[in-house]
């Protein structure tokens, strides 16, 4: 050792000293003062108790100061904040919990996929039960990754297991979570295709596989071999297509919750099954299947501009009820009080294009929609006789349409109506929105 590291350790040895030396200092003549201060003060004395206080204010000082030197200083800053997590949620830290979300839409807000893809390096893993918010919203992204060179693997219910079927008959007998697992099985096998289109040699493999058991949990787990691995997944088994599950975040931590998940998801895969070639014709013809879903590409009718402008995703509310792969949409993303209090009349518009001679073929054409309070929907000029609300309906409004459509450009157009509530104090209590999914399937050829 140098004669300078010396002088420095020397140093730092002498104030550390010094310093301790200081905070008994200051304790002990905290304490006696502590202490003296009865016999200098009378018990009437208006000074006692304040002189008191401060004596042991200097006292707690001092221990502290004592205690940090001998016990804390040899810590680093993220060991220190370790042990502060510890101390403030022992559990929660020890099983690796990073964070606890209420619903899908404050995990959402808190954890974009964008965010959690971007520092992975060999795999991504996806477990659910329809994956469609991931087939409609992600499918570039995960693109993206598996020619970056990441490994991608994604699991869902087989469309044709008697689980599914369980489901659909306690909903009623309503083909919507059948159709959603179909439709999502069609645009991933699409980007399945289009991947393997592809001969670059950096590119990873996309591996789709499908299940037949109960759902138990959703999750996203992302390089989980690894020490750096999260894992992202519902707490508590499935319990209905539209009942919100609470999920937290979990990093690999020795003794947590991470172990166990990932022995479940690996536990999940081995029983599953690769996607078989025949569900690509589960509508009878090779399909092309478009999905729609509310969000930025969604307009709305600027009435001072006179011009059709893109949509803000909005500020929800508690009650309102989701449809997968879409958000809630408005012309801001808040409402004024005044617009709370008057009420507003606001259109948004879809646009989209049916090749030639297919409008006529077209197989499937199903709108999923909800708003706040109601709506009014036109469909290439013809107007849908009925209003359309059901924001806290448990199932939104399904709306078969193929007979309006015609070939080339289409516009589905939705006039959203809050009504007036004049005595209400917050913007809050009288939100407004729209949201919706169109499905399109017409034969490739």
């Amino acid at each position: 050792m140098d004669k300078t590291s010396q002088k420095g350790v020397a140093l730092k040895s002498w104030i550390r000293d010094r310093v301790v030396f200081l905070a008994m200092i200051i304790f002990t003549s905290g304490a006696a003062m502590y202490i003296g201060s009865s016999k200098i003060f009378s018990p009437d004395s208006i000074w006692l108790h304040p002189v008191k206080e401060f004596c042991l204010l200097v006292s707690m000082i001092g221990v502290v100061s004592l205690g940090y030197e001998l016990f804390l200083r040899e810590l680093t800053f993220s060991q220190y904040k370790e042990a502060l997590q510890e101390i403030v949620n022992p559990h929660a830290v020890r099983l690796g919990i990073q964070g606890i979300y209420k619903n899908r839409s404050e995990l959402g807000q808190a954890h974009t996929f964008q965010k959690l893809f971007k520092k992975v390096k060999h795999e991504i893993f996806i477990g659910g039960t329809s994956l469609l918010s991931i087939s409609t919203g992600s499918s570039e992204l995960l693109r993206e990754k598996v020619m970056s060179g990441v490994n991608v693997k994604l699991l869902l219910m087989d469309p044709q297991s008697e689980v599914v079927k369980l489901i659909m008959a306690q909903g009623g007998g309503k083909k919507t979570f059948f159709n959603e697992i179909k439709t999502s099985i069609l645009l991933l096998q699409k980007l399945q295709e289009e991947i393997d289109e592809s001969t670059s040699p950096n590119n990873g493999k996309l591996i789709i596989h499908t299940y037949q058991s109960i759902p138990s949990h959703s999750f996203i787990s992302l390089d989980a071999s690894e020490s750096s691995g999260i894992i992202v997944a519902d707490i508590g088994p499935y319990l209905g297509n539209n009942r919100p599950r609470p999920s937290m975040t979990m990093i690999n931590k020795k003794g947590g919750l991470f172990d166990y998940y990932r022995d479940l998801n690996d536990a999940l895969w081995e029983g599953s099954q690769p996607l078989k070639t025949e569900a690509q014709q589960l509508a009878g013809l090779k399909t092309r299947t478009q999905v729609f879903a509310s969000g930025l590409e969604t307009e709305y009718f600027d009435a001072q501009t006179e011009a059709w402008k893109p949509a803000s995703i909005c500020e929800g509310n508690d009650q309102w009820q989701g449809i997968k792969g879409s958000l809630w949409v408005w012309i801001r993303e808040h409402i004024t009080l005044e617009e709370a209090k008057t009420g507003s009349k606001n259109k948004f518009r879809l646009t989209f294009d049916i090749p030639p001679g297919k409008a006529s073929s077209v197989g499937r054409a199903e709108l999923f929609v909800r708003s706040d309070d109601t709506c009014h929907i036109t469909v290439n000029d013809v107007s849908i006789r009925q209003e359309y609300g059901g924001a806290e309906y448990p199932d939104p409004f399904i709306i078969d349409f193929d007979k309006y459509l015609r070939d080339g450009t289409n516009t589905v157009t939705f006039e959203v109506i809050n009504y007036a509530m004049p005595n209400v104090t917050s913007p809050e209590d009288n939100p407004t929105g729209l949201i919706y999914r169109l499905h399109l399937e017409m034969p490739e050829s």
